[in-house]
């Protein structure tokens, strides 16, 4: 196994131990060890990208600039506690747009009726639930709007990549709006949410990501194939 495949994996195995201290954590209302974890998972995830991306592109750079945004979500938030609902929704909205551009193209390569047809209910839960959030949003309405249409153009636009980006949207999706009715639904009692929250989002985005790096022509494992030449361009 060539040795940066196996970083690669070490990486994976690395954000998987910080997901579940991190979930951990929230079970056991162990703040610091919550507070310590949860910004590692962008920062992984940014170097699970760049050791499968063989060379610098427009998705990966569109990936690095959601995951950066993503990173602000998680830690900023954080730092700043008397603002943390405006500082993650801020964070993770550029994400998802970022995420949305670097899916568009592969949605635009392999849209079909029943892809369209089965994303369809995503735009029905975002103006459902945001219809339902508007009143206990209060000055965040204009934010947590951009936020709730950018979500549901991510999780449309992830059932054109391959099942595991689908499913990754799809988590997406779950857990911003079970944080949704955490934050701006206070009669809304669901058991367990915030560890379903964390759950759906380190499962999903490990997912978008993986699928992501799955739909790259070729990774850094397999560019110095013996015996092989291989130009692809990349549009």
């Amino acid at each position: 196994m060539p040795p940066i495949r196996s970083v690669h994996l070490a990486l994976w195995a690395a954000y998987a131990l910080a997901a579940m201290v991190n979930i951990g954590a929230v079970m056991a209302d162990a703040e610091m060890a919550r507070r310590l974890s949860q910004p590692l998972f962008a920062p992984l995830l940014l170097a699970l990208l760049l050791t499968a991306a063989p060379h610098r592109s427009r998705t990966t750079t569109l990936l690095i600039g959601g995951l950066l945004c993503a990173w602000a979500g998680d830690g900023l938030g954080q730092l700043l506690p008397q603002s943390a609902q405006l500082v993650t929704a801020v964070g993770f909205l550029g994400a998802l747009i970022f995420y949305a551009a670097a899916l568009a193209p592969q949605w635009a390569r392999t849209r079909d009726a029943m892809r369209i047809a089965l994303a369809i209910p995503y735009g029905a839960v975002v103006i459902g639930l945001f219809m339902a959030c508007a009143d206990g949003a209060g000055p965040l309405l204009v934010v947590v709007g951009a936020y709730a249409v950018a979500l549901a153009v991510v999780a449309f636009l992830s059932a054109g990549g391959n099942s595991l980006t689908w499913t990754g949207g799809t988590l997406f999706l779950l857990s911003s709006s079970l944080l949704a009715m955490d934050w701006f639904l206070p009669g809304a009692s669901i058991a367990f949410s915030t560890e379903l929250v964390m759950l759906t989002y380190t499962v999903g985005h490990a997912l978008l990501i993986a699928g992501m790096i799955r739909l790259m022509p070729r990774r850094r494992w397999t560019t110095c194939a013996p015996g092989a030449a291989l130009v692809i361009v990349e549009s």
